[in-house]
């Protein structure tokens, strides 16, 4: 009777023991507590990869207050390894920083001048058609200049010149809309029309001191417009068209209800462009057209020797005593036809080629004016240049592909010359030689402007991408008008900074 009593007292305190066990360990706020595994419902999708298995697994549980965790296992060797390679790689290949948004408007100013120095020698039949040209020295450009955006499609650009004609003087005053649909890029205000090599490309660029004869007679330039541009996807291709106003007043001006309107467009291809040297060797070709319609029926033309030097006359003089400029004296135009009345167009049609073979290049354009004219017969105006450059240091002559125009030299080494206790070190910058023959012939039919050969060769030292020293000879053959045949030989010196 005693042993079913103890029996029946340990039973039931193996029952009690059961059931506060049970209560404490589904109590959630006990440390031991584990929520027990559900089988998922006989009709759920069942996924036994080892990740669902590990996202049904309760968490951890919390740390017992008063009793230390167990430290971690240390890594191997192997481990150590990879995460220091892993280390090592996110150094060298760091994650890219996204860009900061662009904040509107935005503004970039850029300068540059040129300072030039001229000597002349003329033979006695060129001093007696010009009378003697003097030497000299100036600025040939002293710009300054913003451009930016105000918003992501909407572009502008502003240049006044300080040492051009009227000081100061409007150059590229213009505002563009970009990723418009079929026509790209619109642009209005005053810009270098699309025309010619030498004109789309910048004078910060080009080979010589002067462009070549063709410039100033036949080629549209800066005039206030309309128009658009683009290029291919591959960048092999572009192309340009503007409406303009063909009169010029030095600040964008032009005034008159006879004429003064006018049309340009241009195309360039790449046959060939090397992708692999970036460019270090191509062949640029590329047609233009531009129609004039002459303010009051009356045209020019007429050029310089391609070469410039000149300064300002004393103007009117007040209670001072000091006068303030007056007339620009400098270099005169060695041939010209004079104003031409009773013209109702001028249709000029220009070709160009550009090839450039690692440090030699080959460069030539071809241009012809068609005046028609009212009372007298249709004459046809022309010429064209060639020239040749080569760069003694290795560089290249590189191409904006977006533009169809010449990009900027950048030397492999810069120009410096220091003194060390290791001894004297210097760099050469770059070095280029070039040569060019340009003719123009101003006669025809009716119309008497002379005729002008000239050959100029040059020597070009790139200190670095943005400065450089240029030098220049030019022998000029003109056959002036009435005046008959003469020579005359220019030699100058340039040093140019922009920035």
């Amino acid at each position: 009777m005693r042993t079913v009593r103890w029996l029946t007292l340990i039973a039931a305190g193996l029952a009690l023991a059961l059931a506060v066990g049970t209560a404490v360990a589904q109590d959630p706020s006990n440390p031991y507590y584990y929520a027990p595994l559900v089988p998922p419902a006989p009709d759920a999708d069942y996924d036994p990869s080892e990740t669902a298995i590990l996202s049904r697994l309760p968490d951890p549980p919390a740390a017992v207050p008063g009793v230390a965790e167990e430290p971690p296992m240390p890594l191997t060797i192997e481990q150590q390894l990879a995460e220091l390679q892993r280390q090592v790689d996110e150094l060298k290949n760091p994650k890219p920083t996204p860009p900061a948004p662009a904040k509107f408007p935005n503004l970039t100013v850029n300068g540059v001048f040129q300072a030039d120095a001229v000597l002349f020698n003329q033979d006695a039949a060129n001093l007696a058609t010009f009378g003697p040209i003097e030497n000299g020295a100036d600025f040939r450009r002293a710009r300054l200049s913003a451009k930016g955006s105000v918003n992501p499609t909407t572009n502008y650009f502003f240049q006044m010149d300080f040492a051009f004609f009227g000081r100061p003087t409007f150059t590229d005053v213009w505002v563009e809309w970009t990723d418009i649909p079929v026509l790209g890029n619109v642009r209005a205000g005053q810009w270098k029309q699309p025309f010619s090599l030498e004109v789309v490309s910048s004078f910060r660029y080009t080979t010589f001191m002067e462009r070549s004869l063709l410039f100033q007679p036949f080629t549209p330039f800066r005039h206030i417009a309309i128009g658009f541009y683009d290029h291919s996807e591959d960048l092999n291709t572009t192309w340009a068209a503007s409406f303009m106003r063909t009169g010029q007043d030095q600040y964008g001006g032009s005034i008159s209800t006879d004429g003064g309107n006018g049309f340009a467009g241009r195309i360039t291809h790449l046959p060939y462009y090397d992708e692999c040297s970036d460019g270090r060797a191509y062949w640029h070709i590329g047609g233009a057209y531009y129609l004039n319609s002459p303010p009051r029926d009356t045209v020019r033309f007429r050029t310089i020797p391609e070469i410039f030097v000149g300064e300002n006359g004393a103007g009117p003089v007040g209670t001072s005593g000091q006068a303030v400029p007056g007339a620009l004296n400098g270099t005169p135009f060695f041939v010209d036809t004079l104003p031409i009345t009773g013209v109702n167009a001028v249709h000029t049609f220009g070709l160009e080629s550009l090839t450039v073979l690692g440090p030699f290049s080959l460069q030539a354009e071809a241009m012809a004016a068609v005046v028609d004219q009212q009372a007298n017969p249709t004459a046809v105006l022309g010429g064209f240049y060639a020239q040749a450059g080569y760069f003694l240091t290795g560089e290249h002559r590189p191409y904006d592909r977006a533009a169809g125009a010449i990009d900027r030299v950048k030397p492999f080494e810069d120009f410096f010359w220091v003194n060390t206790e290791g001894g004297r070190y210097f760099g050469t910058g770059a070095w280029e030689v070039a040569a060019r023959i340009s003719y123009l012939d101003l006669t025809d039919a009716n119309i008497n402007g002379g005729q002008i050969t000239d050959i100029t060769g040059g020597v070009n030292w790139y200190m670095n991408a943005y400065t450089k020293a240029v030098f220049n000879y030019v022998h000029s053959w003109t056959d002036y008008r009435s005046t008959g045949f003469s020579e005359a030989n220019a030699f100058g010196f340039r040093v140019q900074v922009d920035f």
